[in-house]
């Protein structure tokens, strides 16, 4: 406390005041941070969630707490979760590796704090000028008679599917074989090779097919559009007699894609406040997607974008910080 004694008396009886319910009640607001240790937030490997880290990161440092953003992928964010190394990640679609957060929330290695507000839907996904390709699309029953069209030197002649990031631990090749369709998938590098392949595919018109998701800008850059696999039951129904879990792909199940927010236990204890902002942080789709296209077609930064956006949506994040920082 010696350092924020010494910084009030900087600012002066008034000022000090002022800073201190700047962002919340005075109550609490003269105790944060609880702790000086700086609280550590997970980026992950795409842009959507940049924002979604961003944006909270700009609010916790305009509460008072120093916060640090480590870049990581899935599985070492969920080690670093249980060992305290990462305080949050913000964004984090449970159908990817299911078991693995499942068990370690069960557990209590982590903890999962609610979800973090985005609709989500994931599936295949193809430019639309394809449509005039491979007629019959979007059924997903149109590929068994064009998967040619979408094959590459190293898949001819079965076409090619472009799958997530190995390391995501896709299921498209065990979708493909239920389907018997004749389609390879080739794990991607990422959001940014594969936005790469969609620019050069539609300059030249090339057919792409792709396993995606939204929300995110490469959708509505591109304008991808998404092959109905499960229409009228079947395409689900085939995959779950070959053992896909169902529930976790492509909305079999009719619940949604659960998208969620995930903390290290002790964050609740040393930073109180900070937990109880982030259980209430909310992230939508029509606030992301604005951000992320401005991030990768304007060239802003993630940073920049996001403290754009708490200027100018005070109304909106004011709510969740009084809360968490008043009696």
């Amino acid at each position: 406390m010696g350092i924020l004694r010494k910084w009030l008396a900087g600012l002066g009886a008034i000022g000090a005041l002022a800073a201190l319910g700047a962002v919340g009640g005075p109550a609490r607001a003269a105790s944060i941070p609880e702790s000086a240790d700086p609280i550590v937030l997970s980026k992950l490997d795409w842009t959507g969630q940049f924002v979604t880290t961003e944006v909270a990161a700009e609010i916790l440092r305009r509460m008072g707490y120093d916060v640090q953003i480590l870049q990581t992928t899935q599985v070492p964010m969920v080690d670093a979760l249980a060992s305290g190394q990462v305080t949050a990640s913000l964004e984090n679609w449970y159908q990817q590796l299911a078991k693995l957060y499942n068990d370690s929330a069960a557990s209590g290695k982590i903890e999962k704090i609610g979800p973090t507000g985005l609709v989500g839907s994931e599936g295949w996904y193809y430019p639309a000028y394809v449509e005039s390709k491979c007629p019959g699309l979007p059924d997903w029953r149109a590929l068994a008679k064009c998967a040619d069209i979408f094959s590459t030197a190293d898949t001819a002649p079965k076409g090619r599917l472009l799958d997530y990031p190995a390391e995501w631990h896709p299921d498209a090749q065990k979708w493909i074989d239920a389907l018997g369709l004749d389609l390879v998938a080739v794990p991607s590098g990422g959001e940014g090779s594969t936005a790469a392949e969609l620019k050069s595919a539609r300059a030249r018109q090339v057919p792409i097919l792709l396993q995606w998701w939204e929300p995110t800008w490469v959708a509505t850059e591109y304008e991808l559009k998404q092959v109905e696999l499960d229409a009228d039951g079947e395409a689900c129904a085939k995959a779950k007699t070959a053992g896909i879990e169902t529930h976790k792909s492509f909305d079999c199940a009719g619940q949604g894609i659960e998208i969620g927010k995930l903390v290290w236990p002790g964050m609740k204890d040393k930073w109180p406040a900070a937990y109880r902002f982030l259980k209430a942080y909310t992230m939508k789709n029509e606030w992301q997607g604005p951000m992320a296209m401005a991030i990768e077609t304007e060239g802003k930064k993630p940073e920049e974008v996001a403290k754009q956006w708490v200027d100018q949506n005070e109304a909106i994040w004011r709510p969740w910080v009084d809360a968490a920082t008043s009696d």
